[in-house]
């Protein structure tokens, strides 16, 4: 009889295990904060997050506690009050984190993206809701509350919330543009976005395309005007420091800025994550398409679309040196933006020296349409190669898994294939030399660590407490006597005083200077490449 009992004890407490629920709820505070809270089970001691690791980390540095029933880690949540119903923090916005941002300020309130708040379902299902005034997800408008079953969401859903609702009118996706920006600036926004995707809707026919809701936003930070964003569902577009009235320089980041992101949106991003290129495939591939988007609207002409090419091809040679695309860790690649500047030139030339029929186009088109299909497709054979029976990927292999450095694939790669020619460096690639050789002065002065931020007339150096020299911040404006950048004798006279004296003098904005030990010199190299721009657009458009 007791075993009965128990039996029929656990056939009724069975369904109420397996109601357990995990609620996360995320509340706008003001403009420039969020509060997440946690509701768990009174048998839930601890919760996996589904973003740990140090990416964990530097998410959750920042949170702060509402009350003393638990903490937020850099791998899980964990509670140290049984009697704590609910788990509460505050998460201030901020305007650089990398990756989709937990809390990004618009000024009317936040960008928000779940992924940073997501748990495991150890502990029961789990539920996500939003809370503001004005809240727009899933391409629509909501006030006060969202969450299911009304409004579905998830771990990887991307929201605004706003301290006004937002009107949306019909059924298209509502877009949200900070006032602070510029009629003249939103106007290029949706004009550059309607560009984009009319010529890939064209271009890339099997592609599923689904708008995604825009949010353009004017942000603060060190620096001159530069750009930033990604494309979730909410496709965020940041325009820091922006100009009232952006001159030629400005625009052509905002068309670049604007073109890249809404490329993603025909993209596959999860379909590749198990590619061991994933970042070059997605990103070099949205950098492709703009590129590609520019030319066809009239962006970019065949010379700045020449510059652009020779500009990344110059930016991967520089910052891969002296390791092959194999030895590159992931932090190498992300921190200096190497699937961008090495990703532009391998689609770029790897499709037009591509064997076969079909344009480049239909080619990237065959790609992610055997994705989406479920299928595997090598991405060398399937850029080279396409369907043509027999056909061996011939460049890209060997740009991406050959041993020694890059620049000596490149080499082979562009000599062998006649679409581009050595070049002296231009000023922008004497420029970016500089910057490279700052980093350089800077890692060796600092064990390794660099931290800097390009500025129109110089160099942010951060200061860090494991520098000897760089133990403030500076703002470098001459190098030698000379200007940062803009000066053809600059990098010379860099690897010059490092020769001879053995040590850099940096000339700083406030009038200071800073003299940094400087062991080996910066090579400052006098070749680059050129592409043969009309023998390049020629090949990439036949079919």
């Amino acid at each position: 009889m007791t075993y009965l009992r128990a039996v029929l004890l656990l056939l009724v407490l069975a369904p109420a295990a397996q109601a357990a629920e995990v609620g996360v709820h995320v509340t706008l505070l003001t403009d420039d904060s969020v509060e997440v809270s946690y509701t768990l089970p009174p048998a839930c001691r601890t919760l996996a997050f589904s973003k740990n690791g140090e990416a964990g980390r530097s998410t959750r540095a920042a949170w702060q506690p509402l009350d003393d029933c638990g903490s937020a880690g850099a791998d899980q949540l964990g509670r140290s009050a049984q009697a704590c119903p609910s788990l509460r923090f505050r998460v201030p916005a901020a305007t650089r984190q990398a990756g989709y941002p937990a809390a990004f300020p618009l000024g009317q309130g936040v960008y928000t993206h779940l992924s940073n708040y997501a748990v495991a379902d150890s502990c029961g299902a789990v539920r996500y809701s939003l809370a503001a005034p004005g809240i727009v997800v899933n391409g629509q408008a909501y006030a006060g509350k969202a969450g299911p079953p009304a409004v579905p969401l998830h771990g990887d859903s991307a929201a605004l919330l706003l301290n006004a609702p937002l009107q949306q009118h019909g059924s298209a996706a509502p877009d949200f543009f900070d006032p602070r920006l510029s009629p003249a600036t939103i106007e290029h926004i949706k004009t550059v976005a309607d560009g984009t995707v009319a010529f890939l809707r064209e271009a890339l026919p099997d592609a599923s395309f689904r708008r995604p809701i825009v949010a353009a936003v004017r942000a603060a930070a060190p620096g001159g005007p530069y750009i930033g964003g990604d494309a979730s569902d909410v496709l965020r577009l940041v325009l820091y420091n922006w100009p009232q009235a952006p001159g030629a320089a400005e625009q052509a980041k905002a068309t670049l800025l604007v073109s890249h992101e809404f490329s993603h949106r025909f993209q596959l991003r999860d379909a590749v994550d198990n590619y061991p290129d994933a970042r070059l495939i997605h990103e070099g591939g949205g950098e492709f398409l703009r590129w590609m988007a520019s030319i066809h609207n009239g962006w970019l002409t065949p010379a700045q679309a020449a510059r652009q090419l020779d500009e990344a091809l110059a930016g991967c040679i520089l910052y891969s040196e002296p390791k092959s695309w194999r030895e590159l860790t992931p932090p190498q690649i992300g921190g200096n933006r190497l699937e961008y500047q090495c990703g532009l030139p391998a689609y770029v030339y790897g499709l037009a020296a591509r064997q076969g029929s079909a344009s480049a186009m239909a080619r990237v088109n065959d790609f992610y349409r055997a994705l989406r299909q479920g299928g595997q497709p090598d991405f060398a054979q399937a850029m080279e190669c396409g369907a043509a029976a027999g056909c061996q990927p011939r460049w890209l292999p060997q740009l991406l898994n050959a041993a020694g450095p890059m620049e000596s694939q490149w080499q082979q790669f562009l000599d062998g294939s006649g679409l581009a020619a050595p070049q002296a460096p231009t000023q922008a690639m004497r420029d970016a030399m500089v910057l490279r050789a700052v980093i350089k002065l800077m890692a060796d002065d600092c064990g390794g660590r660099s931290g800097t931020t390009e500025a129109p007339d110089g160099i942010l150096t951060d200061g860090m407490k494991a520098c000897k020299t760089f133990l403030r911040d500076a703002y470098v404006t001459a190098i030698e006597g000379l200007p940062v950048f803009g000066h053809a004798a600059t990098g010379e006279a860099m690897a010059a005083a490092c020769t001879a004296r053995r040590e850099v003098l940096l000339g700083l904005k406030d009038g200071g200077t800073l003299a940094v030990p400087c062991a080996q010199p910066y090579r400052m190299r006098q070749q680059f490449y050129q592409a043969d721009i009309g023998k390049v657009l020629a090949a990439l458009r036949a079919r």
